[in-house]
């Protein structure tokens, strides 16, 4: 078996966050503070640059560091958002002190805060969602509650379960947020403001992203999206093809969860948008697919990568898990297993403890790349290539056309690519199973 070499990534690929941040409440052991009481707050300008075309890629220093990372940007964007503004935000999982203490100042100062929260965080234990629930002015929209095992009891769109691989509840595994408008350093305001992220608003550490754009069409489009989650959040009312296709110009915004065709299995590549991208892909030397994902278990989307690489596209392969079991214990992923056979697949931040389990870092991004001579999409998220992330969870692809957000992704994958190991799969991995879908 291979394993990575130093993880460290090359600094010229990070985005620095150097803007002043003010100091919140230290968080006690276990990191489940309850905030103090909100006070309206005046509002404090962003800069420009956080705000059009921005993203962020985190360094190891900032794992553990409540004043660095994707928390401190969230909490300016909502420090920025003026009164009457309206935010809305979707949280899979949260602990982050200085968020918490922006969202509720900002709601004391006149700011309309709506949330939807995963049912995994709900429950009287956690500190963070109390705390949401207890101000009064932030409307926080429950998915489900917690079960027993600390998964949520369903998603916002549908409770569907299953046979294998859909064995496991859904969950609302978003992180988008949406600010109608934000006040800018120096004068001004930034309108139709859309954050996602491959990041949760906690303290993982992993290697992740997030961008944060200004463009009216998409923020209209996840605005709707958001709108939805929320409906069925509050009815209860279930919707096993929720997900929808929407178009801003060349710009594309793909939302799940999506079931698969009549008389098709759930594990089939049937109203797979990533299955219809790859297969619709005009190969030549020219055409190249950069994949960056956390968890590759999807067998059409492989079956995809290997046939657009044997029609003459360029694929390159970066994932950051190897089996689909909690904290990535247990047998390789079959799909993943046959990947690597295919082709070079580097795995990030692996290593294996005495028990099996990972240790090191972990690429927990979900991005795609793909060019054909002078055109290029990007495409970021929260979506695993998961069969739960497909047909199951509240999840959301966005596809930039031609974005000057390419390039900076293009370099961070690149130094995924360089620093992480070839996965060489054991000789006995299996390539077939029922492909049980047991973590997200």
């Amino acid at each position: 078996m291979s394993y990575p070499r130093g993880l460290a990534l090359a600094a010229a690929v990070m985005t620095a966050i150097s803007l002043p941040v003010t100091p919140a409440a230290a968080r006690t052991a276990g990191g489940t503070t309850a905030a103090p009481t909100a006070a309206a707050a005046a509002v404090v300008p962003i800069a420009a640059s956080e705000v059009r075309n921005y993203v962020w890629f985190n360094t190891k220093a900032e794992f553990q560091d409540m004043h660095k990372g994707v928390g401190a940007h969230v909490a300016r964007l909502v420090n920025a958002t003026p009164p009457g503004a309206t935010l809305s935000l979707t949280l899979y999982f949260f602990n982050r002190q200085e968020v918490l203490d922006a969202l509720r100042a900002a709601a004391a100062r006149g700011v309309r805060v709506r949330i939807v929260v995963n049912g995994s965080q709900v429950w009287s234990g956690d500190a963070f969602y109390q705390a949401l629930k207890a101000t009064p002015s932030i409307t926080v929209v429950e998915c489900g509650t917690r079960r027993s095992d600390k998964q949520s009891t369903r998603g916002c769109m549908t409770d569907r379960t299953g046979a294998s691989p859909l064995g496991n509840p859904p969950l609302m595994h978003n992180k988008f947020m949406t600010i109608s408008s934000v006040q800018l350093a120096g004068g001004g305001t930034a309108t139709n403001v859309v954050y996602v992220s491959s990041a949760n608003l906690d303290y993982y550490a992993a290697y992740e992203n997030a961008i944060t754009i200004s463009h009216a069409g998409l923020y209209a489009d996840y605005l709707r999206y958001f709108n939805d989650l929320m409906g069925h959040g509050r009815s209860g009312a279930t919707d096993d093809n929720g997900g929808s296709t929407f178009a801003a110009g060349a710009h594309r915004l793909y939302t799940f969860p999506r079931r698969e065709a009549a008389g098709s299995t759930p594990g089939s590549g049937s109203n797979d948008p990533i299955v219809r991208i790859l297969k619709g892909l005009t190969c030549s030397g020219s055409t190249k697919v950069d994949l960056a994902n956390f968890r590759i278990q999807r067998r059409a989307v492989v079956n995809e990568l290997k046939a657009a690489l044997k029609r003459g596209c360029q694929v390159r392969i970066v994932t950051g898990a190897k089996s689909g079991a909690p904290h990535d214990k247990g047998n390789p992923m079959p799909a993943l297993v046959d990947l690597a056979r295919a082709m070079p697949v580097h795995l990030c931040g692996y290593t294996e403890d005495a028990n099996g389990n990972q240790a090191g870092l972990p690429m927990h991004e979900k991005f795609m790349i793909v060019r054909q001579g002078s055109q290029s999409t990007l495409y970021v998220g929260s979506h695993n290539l998961t069969y739960r992330a497909l047909r199951q969870n509240d999840e959301n692809v966005l596809a930039l056309r031609n974005h000057p957000l390419a390039a900076p992704f293009q370099q961070r994958f690149e130094s995924h690519h360089r620093t992480c190991w070839v996965y060489r799969p054991d000789a006995g991995a299996a390539t077939s199973s029922d492909d049980t879908d047991t973590s997200d």
